[in-house]
């Protein structure tokens, strides 16, 4: 009788780790397929981690944000949510306004992130980390990609959820899309 029940529990197990595995997955193809397509300007800084491989880590230019030049809405502490509200008219989307709640109201594109600031101080940069900060690439792609950086303009192409979250879809270098995320 017990080895009916092991065989069953062994069953039922695998049975459960591949449903939470093709949930995974189907859920990363359909918020690429489904979001709203954003193109981010950046940078890259080549750094590689011995445990993760090799990457370029994202040097984003909505991280670093000049005061003046956006509206802060509601009040913000180190590490708090904060909501980017982008304004994607140009070539590159810019952040238009910081938000401490989800703007409901905004018809835009908004990516959600971390505040490095405090609104109560006065640095003239406010900071925000995303989660999207990084692109790994095999060794010889990263390098490769690191040299084209020098010499012109990289974009990130976003797929934006409705929550704010986000993930990177793709690479843009000079306008021209050098890199396709697969879907699975």
């Amino acid at each position: 009788m017990s080895r009916r029940f092991l065989i069953i529990g062994t069953i039922l197990a695998a049975l459960l780790q591949t449903g939470v595995l093709a949930k995974i997955i189907t859920d990363r193809a359909t918020a690429l397929q489904s979001g709203r397509e954003v193109l981010l300007e950046t940078g890259f800084i080549d750094p590689r981690d011995l445990f993760r491989g090799h990457y370029t880590a994202l040097n984003l230019n909505i991280s670093q944000i000049p005061r003046d030049s956006v509206t802060l809405h509601g009040r913000f502490t180190w590490n708090d949510p904060v909501y980017a509200a982008l304004d994607t008219t140009g070539p590159f989307a810019q952040v238009q306004s910081l938000h401490d709640t989800y703007p409901e109201d905004f018809n835009g594109p908004v990516l959600a992130g971390r505040a490095q600031f405090q609104s109560s101080a006065s640095d003239n940069t406010l900071r925000i980390a995303f989660p999207f900060d990084r692109f790994f690439a095999p060794k010889d792609r990263a390098l490769e990609l690191e040299s084209l950086r020098r010499e012109q303009k990289l974009g990130v192409i976003l797929s934006v959820a409705d929550d704010g979250s986000a993930l990177i879809k793709g690479l843009t270098i000079e306008g021209q899309k050098i890199y396709d995320a697969p879907l699975y």
